[in-house]
């Protein structure tokens, strides 16, 4: 970047940030800077506990706060929400985005970059963390129950799961986001033959690719699913899983599934549902199950990113500042 192009970013003071927008990849992170109207300028200081690494920016009026995390998990995450908000006072709510593992079911169709928008089921608040479970005669017993986002995130994506084009709106913020990156190939749609569900009993054979279980790919072996009209991401709504562990075991995935009516896996929110007021936004990029590669990292991060641009340009400003600043939340 030359130094011109530095100079027109604008400048805010952290005390105008209200948003927080945490990836824990830096996959996550380049899709989500590929969301913003415009990138502002780093800050001058921060507070001296606060380690982390920022991006800043703004989508339509939100000043938002984009942190990478260090590494995986749970407390990563938690972590990185502390230092945060002692830079930023006056954030409002995070929202988690980024890649997770779906789970594929006759009830939820889903495939591979689709989106997971964790939603209350009327039990919990959209977020189940499945390490905190315990198995009793080989089923999950829930033990913990996370706090719901706020209510002006959950009547703004209720609204937007009642907008028949939904789907169409988040392929045009897609494909318009694409056009930003040098690399356009990097980022897009893998195609449709690249989307391969093995059943739950098959285990991944070979390297860190799949070639080998391909190469043995057949019907008793594979999913059977129709072919799509469209490429276009689907978005799903209901309860996600979180742990401190990569979910690679499709037959413990089913049976919390089964249990839970979990639509996806992750590793990070968890940490922030029962401290902060959080949603949080998967891009399915595998079926969390052993059969794991990067191919569709990319684009399901920029489904997941492209799905919280969206919720954003629904939510007006001054309902935002209204809320609650995170740190009261906390302290209350």
């Amino acid at each position: 970047m030359s130094d011109s192009e530095a100079e027109d970013k604008p400048s805010f003071p952290p005390e105008q940030y209200t948003i927080g927008w945490i990836s824990a990849l830096s996959e996550e992170l380049g899709a989500a800077r590929a969301m913003l109207d415009q990138e502002h300028e780093r800050l001058s200081h921060q507070h001296r506990n606060d380690e982390n690494s920022y991006v800043l920016g703004s989508i339509k009026q939100h000043n938002i706060v984009m942190p990478v995390l260090p590494e995986y998990g749970i407390s990563s995450a938690t972590s990185a929400v502390k230092s945060m908000i002692s830079t930023f006072p006056k954030l409002r709510f995070v929202l988690m985005v980024g890649i997770g593992g779906g789970v594929p079911s006759k009830r939820n169709d889903i495939r591979l970059g689709d989106v997971v928008v964790s939603e209350p089921d009327g039990q919990g608040g959209g977020v189940i963390q499945y390490d905190m479970g315990r198995m009793e005669f080989d089923t999950f017993v829930r033990v913990g129950v996370m706090n719901k986002p706020p209510k002006l995130l959950l009547s703004t994506l209720r609204t937007l799961r009642s907008d028949p084009k939904q789907g169409k709106n988040l392929s045009k913020i897609l494909k318009k986001a694409l056009e930003k990156f040098d690399d356009q190939e990097y980022w897009a749609y893998p195609g449709s033959k690249n989307d391969i569900l093995f059943k739950p009993d098959y285990p991944h054979r070979g390297g860190d690719d799949c070639d080998a279980c391909n190469e043995d790919q057949n019907a008793k072996n594979m999913v059977e699913r129709k072919p799509r009209k469209s490429d276009n991401p689907k978005i799903h709504y209901g309860n996600i899983g979180s742990g401190n562990m990569v979910m690679k075991d499709a037959l413990m995935r089913d049976k919390i599934a089964e249990k839970e009516n979990v639509s996806c896996f992750e590793m990070e929110a968890a940490g922030l549902m029962n401290e902060w007021p959080c949603l949080v936004i998967r891009g399915i990029s595998d079926y969390a199950d052993s059969h794991k590669n990067g191919n569709w990292k990319q684009y399901a991060a920029m489904a997941a990113s492209a799905y919280a641009r969206m919720l954003l340009l629904e939510v007006p400003l001054e309902k935002v500042e209204e809320l609650g600043q995170v740190r009261e939340v906390v302290q209350g």
